[in-house]
C-alpha cells in the first residue's frame, strides 16, 4: 500500500508540473464523463429504476387494437373492465381509470387541475395507501355518496400549505362541495406529476362494449407474466361475443381484434425509450471521441519521458514499477474528472427536473443522482483512467535504453507510436461522421416534420382553455360561452374567435367511434364506419384558418336548437361520401339525431404532425350522442398584434361573465403545432450537439497529428527545400497524409453509420436511415474540414528555413 501512496503522489507532482496537460485532459473527460452520467441519470431514472410502488414489475396495463377499423390503439370500455374481473385469472387486480380536469378552489381563486377517477381497487392494483386519511372505497362511488377526492403531495403543498388538519375538510371542486378524505404520498404520480386530485369511479356490471375512454390497469397474479397474461386475455377474447351478444365472432375476426398486456413503467415511459438510448449511445461515442483525443496528448507525453523512463530502467525499475506510474497519473486524472463530471451532470439534473419538459419527458421528477449513476460515474472513469495509462506503456518500457541514452537509433518515436496515433485519428473521424449522420437525419426530418402543412393559419392566433364546473347543464353552458364569446370579441385587436372542445394538432379532448350514413346502410357483417368527432363554435374555422371546401361554416344559430347540423373534413368526405357530403345525413349512435352535413372543410392534422389525417365530424354546442360535455372549451382568438398581450384582458373578461371560472393552458397557436416536433427537435439538438463537439475534437486531432509528424520530418523538410523541391510539393506530401487518414476515417464511419443509423430509424419521420443526400453531404462537409486542419501545418511546413531545420536536427 505504500508503494502504491507513493506512486500516486509521484504522480501528482507529475502533473501539477504540467499543468497545461493536465488541464487540457481534465476540462476534455469531465465534460465528455460528466455527459455520459447526466444522461445514464436521466435513462435510470426513466428508465430502469422501479416504480414508486411495491413489486412494479407486476403491473400491467391492457390495451386493445383493432387495425381493421382503422383503429390501431384503444383503452378499455367499462364492459370489457368488467369483463376481466370476471373471467382473468391470470390477474389479481382490475382497476379502471379515467382521466379529466375539475376546478378546484383551494386557499386561493379556482384553478383548473388535472384529476384521476378510480375505481377502489385502483389502491390494490398499485399496493399503496394515502400518507393522510382512508382511500377511496366501494361506497364513495354510489348514486347520492357524499363527494369526496383524495389530493395528491404536491397540491397539498401548494394549494393548502401542507396543512395538517387537511383530512375532514371542504373545499369546492367543479361547484360542488367535496370533502378532502386524504393525501397521496410525495412519490405518487400517476400518470404525471400533474395530477392533483384523486376521485370516485364506479363502473357498471351491466356497461356494453363501446366507449373506449378508461384505462385499466390490473395486477398480475401468483406465478403469471407479462406474456402468460397476454396470452390468456387475448384467448378470453373468443367469449366476448358471449358477454356481448349484439357483436358476432366475425365482427371481431375483420377488426383484427386483439389485446396487449404491456408493464405498467414500460407504458408510461411510451416511446421515450428509444430516444433516450439513442442519446446515451451518442454521449458514449463522444466519450471515445474525447478518449482518442486524450490518447494522442498521453503518447505525445509519453516520447517526452523516454529518457526519463530509459534513467529509471537503467537504474534497476521494472517495466511494472514504470506503468504503475503512468496508470497513477492516469488514474489520477481518470478520477478527478469523474468527479467533475458528476459534479456538471448534477447541476444538468437540476436544471432539467427545474425547467425541463416534462410533457416530453415522464417520470422527470424522480431523476437524480443516486448510488446507481455513482458507480457507472466511477466505472466510467477508472476505465478511462485505465485505457489511458495502459496505452503508451508498451512501446515506452519495451525501448532499448542504450539507444536512448546516447541520441542514437530508438531514441525517436518508432513506426509503432506513429501508427498508433494515426488509428486513433481515423477512430476520430469514422465516429465523428456516425454522429454527424445521426444528427444530419434527425435534421431532415425536423425539417419534414415543419413542412408539413397542418392545415391551418397558427399566425397570431392564441388558445385558452375556460372550465365550468362538473357535467354543467348544457343549455347554461351554451349561454355561458356565448356570452363569453361577445364579451372577447369586443376587446380591442380581436379580429376573429371562436372555441372547440379540442384543438388542432394535439391528441386531447376528441370522441370517436362509429357512426352511420342514412343514405348507404350497411349490411349487418359489414364492419362499422368510424370517425372522429369534437364541437366547435360559430367562428371557429375562421379564426384558425381552416379552409371551408363547401357548403357554409357555423353560425350562432346552429348552438341555439332546430334543424342538427354537422361539419366534415375533406378525408370523411372522400372516404365514405365519394366526394359528395353536402347534403347527407349522418348519426354518431342510435340515441343522437339524424345530422344533416352543412359544410367540408379542409384536413387537419389533428392528432400530429407526423399522424395521418382521420376522417372527423365537427359539431354545434347543442349536437346529442356520446359527445363531449362542455365542462372545458379551448377559445381561439386571432389578433392582429402579439397573442400574449391579450392574455390579462381575456382573463379580466371572463371574470366579468363568471368570477369562479378559472382559464388554463394559454397557448399560441403556432406554440401548439411547435411542441408536435418538440422531441424530435430536441433530439436533433441534442445530437447536433453531441455531433459538433465530435468534429472539433476530430479536427483539432487530425491538426495536431498532422503537426507533430512535420515536427518529425523538418530534417526531412529541410533537404527537400534546400535540393530545390517547390513549395507546393512539399504542401502536397503533407496534405496526402491528411487526406489519407481522412479518407480511411470516412469509409470507415461510413459503413459503421450505415449499420448503427437503423436504430434511429424509428426517431425519423419520411427519412431512410440510409438517406444518401445525408451520407453524401456529411461525408463531403467532414473530408472539407479535415482538409482545411491538414492544409494549416503543411502550409507552415513550406516556410520552414532549411538551415535552421538542419542545423535543429
Amino acid at each position: 500500500m505504500t508503494t502504491i501512496a507513493n506512486d500516486f503522489r509521484f504522480a501528482f507532482r507529475r502533473l501539477a508540473g504540467d499543468p497545461g496537460f493536465s488541464a487540457a485532459v481534465l476540462l476534455t473527460l469531465a465534460l465528455a464523463i460528466g455527459a455520459n452520467v447526466a444522461l445514464f441519470t436521466v435513462v435510470n431514472g426513466v428508465l430502469l429504476r422501479p416504480l414508486p410502488y411495491p413489486e412494479a414489475d407486476r403491473i400491467v396495463e391492457i390495451r386493445h387494437h383493432a387495425p381493421g377499423l382503422d383503429l390501431p390503439e384503444l383503452r378499455s370500455s367499462a364492459g370489457l373492465v368488467e369483463f376481466y374481473r370476471d373471467r382473468a385469472n391470470s390477474v389479481t387486480e382490475v382497476a379502471a381509470i379515467q382521466t379529466g380536469s375539475r376546478n378546484l378552489s383551494g386557499d386561493d381563486r379556482p384553478e383548473r387541475v388535472p384529476t384521476i377517477e378510480v375505481t377502489p381497487d385502483f389502491f390494490d392494483v398499485l399496493a399503496i395507501q394515502p400518507v393522510l386519511g382512508r382511500q377511496l372505497v366501494e361506497a364513495d362511488a354510489q348514486e347520492g355518496a357524499p363527494p369526496v377526492a383524495i389530493l395528491t403531495y404536491p397540491t397539498w403543498q401548494a394549494s393548502f400549505g401542507g396543512d395538517p388538519e387537511i383530512v375532514g375538510r371542504m373545499v369546492e371542486v367543479s361547484g360542488t362541495t367535496t370533502e378532502i378524505a386524504g393525501v397521496m404520498s410525495r412519490s405518487f404520480a400517476y400518470p404525471d406529476p400533474e395530477t392533483a386530485l384523486l376521485l370516485p369511479l364506479s363502473v357498471d356490471p351491466s356497461a356494453e362494449f363501446g366507449a373506449f375512454g378508461l384505462t385499466s390497469l390490473a395486477r398480475l397474479g401468483p406465478g403469471a407474466d407479462v406474456e402468460a397474461t397476454r396470452t390468456e386475455l387475448n384467448a378470453l377474447q373468443q367469449s366476448l361475443p358471449e358477454r356481448f351478444p349484439d357483436l358476432s365472432a366475425d365482427f371481431f375476426e375483420s377488426a383484427g381484434w386483439s389485446v396487449s398486456v404491456e408493464a405498467l413503467r414500460d407504458r408510461m415511459v411510451g416511446d421515450v425509450a428509444p430516444t433516450l438510448w439513442v442519446l446515451l449511445g451518442t454521449a458514449g461515442l463522444v466519450l471515445l471521441i474525447a478518449g482518442a483525443n486524450v490518447a494522442n496528448l498521453f503518447l505525445v507525453r509519453a516520447e517526452s519521458r523516454r529518457r526519463e523512463v530509459a534513467v529509471r530502467g537503467a537504474l534497476g525499475a521494472s517495466g511494472a514499477r514504470i506503468a504503475r506510474t503512468f496508470l497513477a497519473e492516469s488514474l489520477l486524472l481518470g478520477l478527478s474528472a469523474g468527479v467533475l463530471g458528476v459534479l456538471f451532470a448534477d447541476g444538468v439534473v437540476e436544471l432539467l427536473r427545474a425547467r425541463g419538459p416534462v410533457d416530453l419527458l415522464p417520470r422527470l421528477q424522480e431523476v437524480s443522482v443516486d448510488a446507481t449513476v455513482l458507480v457507472f460515474a466511477a466505472a466510467v472513469s477508472v476505465l478511462a483512467g485505465l485505457a489511458l495509462g495502459l496505452l503508451p506503456v508498451p512501446s515506452i518500457i519495451r525501448q532499448p535504453a542504450a539507444a536512448v541514452l546516447h541520441g542514437g537509433r530508438g531514441s525517436t518515436a518508432g513506426p509503432a507510436r506513429h501508427r498508433a496515433r494515426r488509428l486513433l485519428i481515423v477512430i476520430q473521424i469514422a465516429l465523428a461522421l456516425v454522429l454527424l449522420v445521426g444528427a444530419g437525419l434527425m435534421l431532415r426530418s425536423v425539417l419534414r416534420l415543419r413542412s408539413v402543412d397542418p392545415g391551418l393559419r397558427a399566425e397570431g392566433v392564441l388558445s385558452v382553455g375556460v372550465g365550468l364546473g362538473e357535467a354543467p347543464e348544457r343549455s347554461a353552458a351554451v349561454a355561458f360561452y356565448h356570452r363569453l364569446l361577445e364579451e372577447v370579441a369586443g376587446l380591442p385587436g380581436v379580429v376573429d374567435m371562436g372555441a372547440t372542445t379540442s384543438l388542432p394538432v394535439q391528441p386531447v379532448g376528441y370522441n370517436g367511434g362509429s357512426f352511420e350514413i342514412e343514405s348507404r346502410p350497411l349490411a349487418d357483417d359489414a364492419l362499422p364506419l368510424v370517425a372522429m368527432w369534437h364541437v366547435v363554435t360559430d367562428g371557429y374555422f375562421e379564426t384558425v384558418g381552416i379552409p371551408l371546401l363547401e357548403g357554409r361554416t357555423p353560425v350562432r344559430a346552429d348552438a341555439e336548437g332546430g334543424r342538427p347540423v354537422a361539419w366534415v373534413n375533406e378525408t370523411f368526405a372522400q372516404r365514405y361520401l365519394d366526394g359528395r357530403a353536402l347534403g347527407e345525413r349522418i348519426r354518431i349512435s342510435p340515441d343522437a339525431a339524424w345530422t344533416e352535413v352543412v359544410g367540408v372543410v379542409g384536413d387537419v392534422r389533428n392528432f400530429g404532425l407526423d399522424e395521418a389525417v382521420q376522417p372527423f365530424i365537427s359539431l354545434p354546442m347543442t349536437a346529442t350522442g356520446p359527445v363531449s360535455g362542455l365542462e372545458v372549451m379551448q377559445f381561439v382568438v386571432r389578433t392582429n398584434g402579439s397573442p400574449t398581450n391579450l392574455v390579462p384582458v381575456i382573463q379580466d373578461a371572463v371574470r366579468r361573465v363568471d368570477a369562479t371560472v378559472p382559464i388554463t393552458a394559454v397557448r399560441t397557436m403556432e406554440e401548439i403545432i411547435a411542441s408536435s416536433t418538440a422531441r424530435t427537435a430536441l433530439t436533433m439538438v441534442l445530437l447536433t450537439i453531441a455531433a459538433g463537439v465530435a468534429l472539433v475534437l476530430g479536427v483539432v486531432g487530425l491538426y495536431g497529428v498532422i503537426s507533430y509528424l512535420v515536427t518529425l520530418r523538418r530534417a526531412e523538410i529541410g533537404v527537400r527545400i534546400a535540393l530545390g523541391a517547390r513549395p507546393e510539393s512539399v504542401r502536397r506530401m503533407i496534405l496526402r497524409q491528411g487526406i489519407g487518414l481522412t479518407l480511411t476515417g470516412v469509409v470507415v464511419g461510413l459503413i459503421a453509420a450505415v449499420a448503427v443509423t437503423r436504430v434511429l430509424a424509428s426517431l425519423l419521420f419520411e427519412v431512410s436511415a440510409r438517406d444518401p443526400v445525408t451520407f453524401a453531404i456529411v461525408a463531403g462537409v467532414l473530408t472539407l474540414t479535415s482538409l482545411v486542419a491538414s492544409y494549416v501545418p503543411a502550409r507552415r511546413a513550406t516556410r520552414l528555413d532549411p538551415m535552421v531545420a538542419l542545423r535543429t536536427e
